[in-house]
């Protein structure tokens, strides 16, 4: 049997066109870099199409990039005022009044795009005993642990509303996954360093890249404050009170129990220990060291499934 060179041209020709098709419907899920790069304050890189900064209201702030070609770097929708301006580098003062802004920056010549969303925070000094506008907020400790900057009392905290809860401050992440569970009404709390997302992000990407569709990762707890975590009897330095912890699992059927992440057929410690070893290999990544944090694993009971707990306290932690 003859076979045409033409066919097989069209063959393949066929396959490419569904091949883009399915990475534009979002089914493969390495699709969350930009292609452009922004520093993290420890002089840190990171790749994320979209991510966030908290800052005081008037602080001034820096926002550093850098691409394939930095000078098509175009800021085309800005928050705050420019303060100065050099090729990568951007200075601004962010706005008076609290809430959420965004900084977009696209490269002119590619296309590719990078949003900054800009958190002024709600400024603690204006906390009224153990209250933030009449949500409570409790009381950090008086002393740091054992001197570390990361466990100093925050000086802002991000306000959440029911206009931006829904906001994603990464790509697969939404401000509301990381609300602190004690009721109250609005306006919300919380806190949030950029670098439990970018952690949780790129857990995101290694664990689909054993060819799963998996969109987030189920926050069972985020941000709590110091009055809620004392009422669950927790340690009095939980990271969870600094804003770079969280509890997760795989529940993408949203049926409450971890998802069958290992393919045999059970929902058991062994899907936790998915997770746990790619959050394990990055602590142990040199690359990745400023990432690096703890990492806990908890039985299933009567009121929760496996989950893990991550955090990015700047040092190793296992239990």
């Amino acid at each position: 049997m003859r076979i045409s060179c033409k066919y097989f041209i069209m063959k393949k020709t066929i396959l490419l066109i569904i091949f883009s098709l399915l990475l534009k419907v979002g089914l493969f899920a390495n699709t969350n870099t930009s292609g452009i790069e922004f520093k993290l304050e420890n002089g840190y890189w990171a790749n994320i199409e979209r991510s966030f900064i908290t800052v005081l209201p008037k602080q001034r702030f820096e926002i550093e990039l850098k691409s394939e070609n930095i000078n098509n770097l175009v800021l085309t929708k800005s928050a705050g005022e420019l303060d100065v301006y050099e090729p990568g580098k951007w200075i601004f003062i962010a706005p008076e009044k609290s809430g959420n802004y965004q900084l977009s920056f696209i490269d002119s010549v590619t296309n590719k795009t990078f949003d900054m969303i800009l958190f002024v925070m709600v400024s603690a000094t204006q906390m009224k005993g153990e209250y933030l506008n009449g949500y409570r907020i409790g009381k950090y400790p008086d002393n740091s642990f054992k001197g570390k900057r990361n466990y100093k009392k925050p000086t802002g905290f991000i306000e959440v509303t029911r206009e931006n809860k829904d906001l994603f401050i990464t790509p697969h992440f939404q401000l509301k996954q990381f609300l602190c569970k004690q009721s109250s009404g609005w306006p919300k709390y919380v806190l949030l360093n950029p670098k439990l997302l970018i952690k949780l992000e790129y857990l995101l990407t290694e664990l689909n890249k054993d060819g799963r569709n998996i969109k987030t990762l189920f926050i069972m707890s985020g941000y709590r404050t110091p009055y809620y975590n004392k009422s669950l009897g927790n340690v009095k330095f939980s990271r969870h009170m600094f804003g770079d912890a969280a509890d997760i699992y795989v529940d993408e059927n949203n049926d409450s129990v971890i998802d069958d992440l290992n393919h045999d057929g059970k929902h058991t410690m062994s899907d936790e220990m998915v997770i746990y070893k790619i959050v394990n290999s990055f602590d142990n990544d040199p690359k990745f060291k400023h990432l690096a944090g703890g990492i806990g694993k908890y039985n299933k009971n009567s009121r929760h499934t496996y989950f893990i707990h991550i955090d990015t306290r700047g040092y190793k932690a296992r239990w």
